[in-house]
């Protein structure tokens, strides 16, 4: 008897890579004071910092983007846990709000078999500072209004492949996270980066090696 499909999705920034992606990007543009104003400001639903993020973009070329993304290291381990997963049978993702162009990098550098992320506008060879985001809260009532929503592409994802929501996993380290970690058959948080994500997880991981995976499973 075949035994049943299974998915495992992880976040991207600060848990498949050993840092921030936006971090990167704006030391090299002189936009770190702009970013990190928009990421603070309470007032601001998570969509609408990331399509004003991605307006500061405008005009720098997507291999920048790529470049950036290749200068920050793989998490301790993470071939080692993805190549677990495959071997095991799971469907593995990324589900990030950062960019479809630097997922896809570390997608395939990690054989990870989906992405989902933002897209941003490219016109003539640069970025336009506009940005496709596919959302997905607005569609479940999911309180998160990221511009990914995290539960809501989990549930996609798992349905394409057919996987029972009990058979999937789900790892990240920030707020974003959670309705996802919640969501899952396991969820856990890998180094966390806000009290948020430590109040509402079971499962935490403290130490920056996806390895630690192995002891839930």
């Amino acid at each position: 008897m075949a035994s049943r499909p299974k998915l495992v999705v992880f976040d991207m920034d600060g848990t498949l890579i050993n840092g921030r992606l936006i971090e990167v990007v704006s030391n090299k543009y002189g936009l770190t004071e702009k970013v990190v104003g928009i990421q603070s400001d309470q007032s601001l639903q998570g969509y609408k910092k990331t399509e004003m993020i991605a307006s500061l973009l405008k005009g720098i070329k997507p291999i920048e983007i790529v470049r950036a993304i290749d200068s920050i290291p793989i998490m301790n381990n993470a071939d080692k846990i993805v190549t677990w997963f495959k071997r095991n049978g799971y469907v593995t993702g990324i589900i990030t709000d950062s960019y479809t162009i630097a997922a896809e990098v570390i997608a395939n550098k990690l054989k990870i078999d989906f992405f989902a992320a933002n897209e941003l506008d490219v016109e003539d060879g640069v970025l336009t500072g506009g940005i496709k985001m596919p959302l997905g809260w607005e569609k479940i009532n999911c309180s998160c209004t990221i511009s990914i929503c995290k539960r809501y592409h989990l549930n996609h994802y798992s349905n394409r492949y057919g996987v029972s929501i009990e058979d999937t996993i789900a790892i990240g380290d920030t707020r974003g996270d959670i309705c996802m970690i919640k969501q899952a058959g396991l969820g856990i948080a890998f180094m966390p980066k806000d009290q948020d994500i430590i109040k509402q997880s079971k499962n935490i991981i403290f130490n920056p090696d996806l390895n630690e995976i192995l002891n839930y499973m």
